[in-house]
């Protein structure tokens, strides 16, 4: 399997990505490696961590979700150290290089009703900077109506909201003090702005660190499984917050300041 992307964004693509917070790029993962996610998925589901969740209202199945997922699934991890997620990072960062943060998996069973709520996924994490991107990949055929949903410039609002669990929407330990601002709902003054897109494996939607973006349940008939892997750029640098991160790599040996540029956060690209 080659470690290249099918295609690179073109300059268009990546202009997208730099105004809107997000762009869709059709076609820039190889069937291969979108059967190894699937293996990968199949591999973390049977198995269990501190950040593996089952999310579900009372009576409904499971919207089922994990970080990390790579340390215990074999074929994610292959996916992230030889596959060609770090090259198209580091294109639409345009960045040097690009270091591996973590993953996420995100399976909603048909009938799910439940909705992600509405985040950037930045003020969760231990880094800081510009050069962050979200590349997230439907693993089924995936129509707008179910697809994951940006706000279009939200990236630059200059606005850092107060991470929320998933679950019940209670917070992290941090608030205005530490400034952060409660979430907002961009249906009631974005509605304009939200995007999605009708995704097909082999698709990714790549989005900003500091994008707003949420997604519905899943009420139709099949299942909506997808992943994301999260590349830092150049100017990525370690961040302790307030509160609790997550995740959080408690054992990673950074202090506020220093470089996302590790072994425990792998250069897995770095251009010629």
């Amino acid at each position: 399997m080659a470690a290249h992307p099918a295609r690179l964004p073109t300059d268009a693509e990546i202009e997208a990505y730099e105004t809107d917070g997000a762009v869709a790029l059709k076609g820039v993962y190889q069937p291969e490696w979108i059967d190894l996610l699937r293996d990968g998925v199949d591999e973390a589901m049977q198995t269990s961590d501190r950040y593996t969740r089952r999310i579900q209202d009372e009576g409904e199945p499971d919207f089922f979700t994990d970080y990390i997922a790579w340390k215990r699934a074999p074929a994610i991890e292959r996916f992230v150290m030889e596959g060609p997620a770090a090259e198209l990072g580091a294109a639409l960062m345009r960045s040097s290089k690009a270091n591996f943060l973590f993953d996420g998996i995100f399976v909603k069973e048909p009938g799910v009703t439940k909705r992600s709520s509405w985040h950037q996924d930045q003020p969760y994490y231990c880094v800081e900077g510009r050069q962050i991107v979200v590349l997230w990949v439907p693993l089924d055929p995936c129509p707008a109506s179910v697809s994951l949903q940006c706000v279009k410039g939200s990236h630059r609002w200059g606005t850092t909201f107060r991470p929320v669990k998933f679950r019940d929407d209670s917070d992290f330990g941090r608030g205005a003090d530490d400034g952060y601002v409660d979430p907002v709902d961009p249906n009631v003054e974005h509605a304009g702005d939200i995007i999605s897109f009708d995704m097909e494996p082999g698709d990714v939607l790549a989005f900003h660190g500091m994008t707003m973006h949420g997604a519905p349940g899943n009420p139709g008939p099949h299942r909506r499984r997808a992943t994301n892997s999260t590349w830092v750029g150049d100017d990525g640098l370690y961040i302790e917050r307030p509160g609790v991160m997550e995740p959080d790599f408690p054992d990673c040996g950074l202090k506020t300041g220093d470089p996302i540029d590790s072994a425990y956060f792998p250069r897995v690209y770095e251009r010629a």
